[in-house]
């Protein structure tokens, strides 16, 4: 008895994952950078551990404590929500709504749904990635600097359109997913 193998071929098409290689290419390598994104982030909430450890130990053991620690906690907790804001959206962590969209919608219109979701949610970071960029901006060009230890604010100020750039970036591949799904009536390992 002989099995024969599913190549992806079916009269004269090309197979689905060479199809779809340029996708590939792309979501993989913002996959990596939404990674090191990612480890950038734990690596800055593992600094505010010990960052807070430090300043207590400081101001009641030594009577000494870390001077503008307020300010540098502000500085650094736009880095810790930005940078794996991206990562959290591809692994499914945000919190959502969706008991009306996976118990009653099913199939294609399930893909409907989430492309329009993923189309609706690029607009609104479109919008704070623009302006976000233009405040970062700003700040840099006018030496924006903190009011107690006069640290500079562009770097913070920065990392909120890096990271709502690649937010945008998911939500196009995640848009691109649905509506390729909801094309095909097939599941997303078939397509990539």
């Amino acid at each position: 008895m002989h099995i024969q193998q599913d190549t992806g071929r079916s009269k004269g098409q090309t197979p689905a994952w060479k199809r779809f290689a340029f996708f590939r290419v792309v979501d993989g390598t913002v996959r990596v950078i939404e990674n090191w994104l990612n480890l950038a982030s734990v690596f800055i909430i593992m600094f505010l551990m010990f960052f807070a450890t430090t300043e207590i130990l400081g101001r009641y053991l030594f009577n000494a404590p870390v001077p503008g620690h307020v300010e540098i906690v502000e500085l650094i907790m736009a880095g810790v929500v930005f940078f794996g804001i991206a990562y959290t959206e591809r692994v499914g962590g945000h919190v959502r709504m969706e008991l009306f969209v996976t118990r009653v919608l099913k199939g294609r219109a399930y893909h409907i749904a989430e492309a329009i979701t993923a189309m609706l949610s690029l607009f609104v970071y479109l919008f704070i990635f623009v302006y976000s960029f233009r405040f970062a901006l700003h700040a840099f060009h006018m030496g924006d600097v903190t009011v107690y230890i006069y640290w500079p604010t562009w770097p913070s100020k920065a990392a909120i359109p890096l990271g709502s750039f690649f937010l945008c970036m998911r939500f196009v591949i995640e848009f691109i997913q649905h509506v390729a799904q909801a094309i095909a009536g097939g599941e997303m390992r078939d397509l990539t």
